[in-house]
């Protein structure tokens, strides 16, 4: 009798357990199911991944270090650090009496002349001299049906020295357990300088930060690459690439763009690549610009 007991009280208890971890299963399953690509940049960009006390620890230690050097030591890394800075603003910025592309002149538009691109020759017979112009591009975000976005694109252009560059994409995610949008807004603002200044040819470097909007509301600093190449007439090549971090989180972009320029304006198409926190999200664009 007590053996069948003990047996009923077994089977009730997996009777009990067993749909009791199925909802469980069920419930952490939707969650996760439930969240997605953007609802997780945003969750991962509102906390912060580092220790605070260990950076403020590293700190007092690099600081008792530094303390402890001598006057000759510190004479030394002084030394060096003119030398490294040295190199550094001459690798980034140049030499401009020795260096006779630094002296390019802005165009008005790419193959305004049918040879040149951003920039010309200083002693070109077609030199164009202008002293100011204002790029604007917008582009279609596609991924899925579930997932797509926007780019605008601003770069304001005082000479041909260096220019400032606004970007704004806007991302909308389809959540279709929960039948919303999920929406994230990425604010740049840089300033760009181009260390190689070609007629077929520009590189050059861009220094600002990001913003990231929404209930989010975080910015951080921003660093990248880009470069232009005018390969035939009309036709030219651009690729980008920037760097940056909000709170401790990777906010990375990648463009490779293919443009066809017919004079003041231009129609692009290429692939952009986004890393907000971990989720990556990757997009065919298309789009259309204009020179002013």
């Amino acid at each position: 009798m007590k053996t069948v007991v003990n047996s009923m009280c077994i089977f009730r208890m997996k009777n009990t357990i067993v749909p009791i971890l199925l909802f469980a299963f069920f419930a952490v399953s939707l969650e996760s199911f439930s969240q997605n690509k953007i609802e997780q940049s945003k969750g991962e960009l509102k906390n912060s991944f580092k220790s605070d006390k260990h950076h403020h620890r590293d700190r007092s230690q690099s600081s008792s270090s530094f303390e402890s050097d001598d006057s000759f030591q510190s004479m030394i890394i002084g030394g060096i650090a003119e030398g490294f800075l040295f190199i550094t603003v001459y690798s980034a910025i140049g030499n401009y009496a020795g260096e006779n592309h630094l002296h390019s002149n802005l165009t008005y538009y790419p193959y305004y002349n049918t040879r040149s691109g951003n920039y010309e020759n200083p002693d070109s017979a077609f030199s164009s001299l202008r002293l100011f112009r204002f790029d604007i591009e917008d582009r279609f975000l596609f991924n899925s049906e579930d997932l797509y976005g926007n780019h605008l694109k601003l770069k304001i252009r005082p000479f041909q020295y260096f220019y400032l560059q606004g970007d704004y994409f806007q991302l909308t995610e389809f959540n279709k357990i929960f039948r919303d949008n999920s929406n994230l807004s990425l604010f740049s603002f840089n300033l760009c300088y181009d260390r190689i200044r070609f007629e077929r040819f520009n590189f050059g470097w861009t220094l600002g930060a990001n913003y990231i909007g929404n209930d989010v509301n975080k910015a951080g600093f921003c660093y990248g690459l880009n470069t232009d190449l005018f390969i035939a007439r009309n036709i030219s090549l651009f690729s980008s690439m920037k760097w940056s971090m909000i709170n401790d989180a990777w906010v990375n972009e990648l463009e490779i763009q293919g443009k066809y320029h017919l004079k003041k304006y231009f129609f692009s198409a290429g692939f952009e690549h986004l890393k907000i926190g971990t989720p990556n999200y990757d997009f065919l664009s298309i789009g259309a610009g204009i020179y002013l």
